[in-house]
């Protein structure tokens, strides 16, 4: 398991890695985050949006969020994927497969409760909260 952090000045195929042994430590990296400042540096550097990822490289589980817009109107767009249930034959049936949810429309609450209900596992309201 590990965080991966992307700052405002990097490109975008760069990053650092942080393995964690408690997934809880994602919740405290978000909180300690400065994304007043990131947001603000990448509207100045135009070069990345800062965002920070949790990785359960295992289980194939992923979820991250990535800040925009400025210190007044600041947005998160998200993605997460986990093992779950998905659709097949048009939406006629259903098999195992990887679930997928994006968002573009997450406040700073809700990207934090997005990280903490995909830590919780908590699939089945992270789906209902991504909708």
């Amino acid at each position: 398991m590990k965080l991966n952090f992307q700052y405002a000045h990097h490109a975008h195929d760069e990053s650092i890695d942080k393995p964690i042994a408690n997934p809880m430590d994602a919740l405290t990296a978000f909180d300690n985050f400065d994304w007043d400042t990131q947001v603000e540096d990448a509207n100045r550097l135009n070069k990345c949006a800062p965002t920070i990822s949790l990785v359960y490289e295992k289980d194939k589980k992923l979820i991250w969020v990535s800040a925009g817009g400025d210190k007044r109107s600041m947005f998160f767009v998200s993605e997460c994927y986990f093992p779950g249930e998905v659709s097949a034959w048009f939406g006629f049936s259903k098999k195992q497969g990887t679930v997928s949810l994006f968002t573009q429309s997450f406040s700073k609450e809700n990207a934090r409760k997005a990280i903490e209900l995909f830590i919780k596992e908590d699939f089945a309201a992270l789906q209902e909260f991504y909708a």
